[in-house]
C-alpha cells in the first residue's frame, strides 16, 4: 500500500501459487460443501424452519470460511441491519422524509462495506491467512445490494422491518449468499412461509442442475489447465507480453473470460440445484449469454439479478429512458464497477459497458429514423452481430482482469504480432 491508496485486491489470473482447496471453499465454491447440509436442515426444519435455516447457514459459513470471517460477516450484517432498523424507526415517526431514508440507507451501507473495498486482503481472512478479499469471496459485495435494496423498499413504502429471524433467514441462506443470485427480503419471505420441508424433492430438476454444474466446473479446470501460467520471479502477461508467444496471448484473450463465464455460471447452477433440493427456490441468474447477439442483450443474460438490481435501484430512480440515458447509463455501470473492487480495471470495464450500450441506443434510434427497423437481418448479419458482441465482452472482460494496465499492453502486443504476420 502507497499512502492512503487502497490496495489492489487478489488477481488469480496471475498468480504464480494458485488458491489453496481450503482458500477455494473459503469463497463461492465453498456452497458445494452446502450439499452435506441440505438434508439435515430438511429434517431440522420440520420441527424449526427458521432455526434449522439459520443454524445451517451459520455452520456452513464458519465450516467454509472459518471463525474470523463469521465474525466480520456478522458484525457487519447486525451493523447493517442496526442502521436501516434505527433510520425505518425515524421514517416511520416522521422525522425523515423518504429521499433523506434512501439517502442515508446508501450512505451509510457504503461506509460499512469501505473498509473491506480500502483493504481488500487482511490476515484475519478465512482459517489461515489467505490472499482472497471478502469483499466478493465471502459475499459481502452481494449482501450489500440486497441490505440497500431492502432499506430502499422500507423508506418507499414506510412499512416495519419485520421479525429480525426472519431477516436473519433471508441474509444467511447460503444458495444467494456469496455470489448471487439477488434474491429481495419480501420474496424470500413468500418463499419461506410456502416451504414445507415434508414435500417430495423434484429429483430430476436437482439432478439436472447439479449436473450442469458439474460440467460447467469440469470445462472451467480445462480453461484453466490451458490457460498460459506465471512461473514463481516470472513477469505476467499483463506486464510483459512480449515474453510470451502468439499462441500463449490469444489463449489469454479468449480462455480468461471463458473462465469467468464458466465460474458464475456453474455457481449459479449449484445454487439453483441446491435451493431446489432444499424447497426455496432462487431466481435464474445467467440465460446463456454466449448466445447475445449485442450489448443490450448480453446484459438480459449475464447475472440476470444484479442486472434487475441496477436497473431498478439505479437507472430507474436516476430517470431511466425518460432522463439523459447516456448519464444514467454511466452512473449504472460506474457503480457496477467500483461495486467489484479497489482498482481502475474494474471502472474501465463499467465505462465500457456504458459506451457500447449508448452507442447501440444511438444506432437503434438512427435505424427507426430512417425507417430501417428489422433491417438488416438474415443470419449473416445476426453471425456479424454475434461476433462482434462476444470479442467485445472477451475484450472487457480482459480489460476487467488486468488490474495494472488495463489490457493495453497485452492488446497492444498482440496487435502488433497479429498485423505484422497479416502483412
Amino acid at each position: 500500500m502507497t499512502g492512503c491508496a487502497p490496495q489492489l485486491p487478489f488477481n488469480p489470473a496471475i498468480a504464480s501459487e494458485p488458491l489453496a482447496l481450503w482458500e477455494v471453499y473459503a469463497g463461492p465454491l465453498g456452497l458445494i460443501a452446502f450439499v452435506l447440509l441440505v438434508p439435515l436442515i430438511r429434517v431440522l426444519a420440520r420441527v424449526r424452519r427458521r432455526t434449522a435455516l439459520i443454524v445451517g447457514g451459520l455452520v456452513w459459513v464458519v465450516g467454509t470460511a472459518g471463525p474470523p470471517s463469521t465474525i466480520v460477516l456478522l458484525l457487519f450484517l447486525a451493523l447493517a441491519c442496526g442502521w436501516i432498523w434505527l433510520l425505518n424507526r425515524l421514517r416511520c415517526r416522521g422525522w425523515l422524509g423518504t429521499g433523506a431514508m434512501i439517502g442515508l440507507v446508501w450512505a451509510g451501507l457504503h461506509l460499512l462495506i469501505l473498509p473491506l473495498w480500502w483493504f481488500p486482503q487482511q490476515l484475519w481472512y478465512g482459517w489461515l491467512p489467505t490472499r482472497v478479499p471478502p469483499l466478493h469471496f465471502l459475499g459481502l459485495a452481494y449482501l450489500l445490494l440486497r441490505l440497500v435494496a431492502w432499506g430502499v423498499d422500507l423508506a418507499r413504502q414506510s412499512a416495519a422491518t419485520g421479525r429480525p429471524t426472519d431477516t436473519a433467514c433471508w441474509l444467511l441462506y447460503p444458495p444467494c449468499m456469496r455470489c448471487g443470485p439477488i434474491l429481495l427480503r419480501e420474496p424470500f419471505l413468500e418463499r419461506l412461509d410456502a416451504w414445507d420441508p415434508r414435500s417430495k424433492v423434484p429429483l430430476k430438476a436437482v439432478v439436472l442442475r447439479l449436473g450442469s454444474a458439474l460440467i460447467g466446473l469440469g470445462a472451467l479446470a480445462v480453461a484453466l489447465k490451458n490457460t498460459p501460467s506465471v512461473a514463481v520471479g516470472t513477469a505476467d502477461f499483463f506486464a510483459s507480453p512480449q515474453g510470451y508467444s502468439t499462441g500463449e496471448l490469444l489463449r489469454v484473450f479468449y480462455l480468461l473470460p471463458i473462465q469467468v463465464y464458466l465460474f458464475l455460471w456453474s455457481y449459479s447452477e449449484l445454487a439453483i440445484g441446491l435451493a431446489l433440493w432444499l424447497g426455496i427456490r432462487v431466481d435464474e441468474n445467467f440465460n446463456w449469454a454466449p448466445r447475445a447477439t449485442s450489448v443490450r442483450d448480453f446484459w438480459r443474460r449475464w447475472h440476470v439479478t444484479v442486472g434487475l438490481w441496477l436497473r431498478n435501484y439505479i437507472y430507474i430512480p436516476l430517470g431511466g429512458n425518460r432522463g439523459i440515458v447516456p448519464l444514467c447509463y454511466l452512473a449504472v455501470f460506474g457503480y457496477c464497477g467500483i461495486w467489484h473492487g479497489a482498482s481502475w480495471s474494474f471502472l474501465a470495464w463499467g465505462f465500457s459497458q456504458a459506451a457500447a450500450l449508448t452507442v447501440q441506443r444511438g444506432w437503434d434510434r438512427l435505424r427507426e429514423r430512417l425507417g430501417w427497423q428489422g433491417r438488416p437481418s438474415g443470419p449473416a448479419w445476426t453471425a456479424f452481430c454475434w461476433l462482434l458482441t462476444m470479442h467485445y465482452q472477451i475484450a472487457t472482460i480482459v480489460i476487467f482482469a488486468d488490474f495494472k494496465h488495463l489490457g493495453i499492453r497485452l492488446f497492444g502486443e498482440l496487435l502488433q504480432r497479429l498485423v505484422g504476420a497479416a502483412g
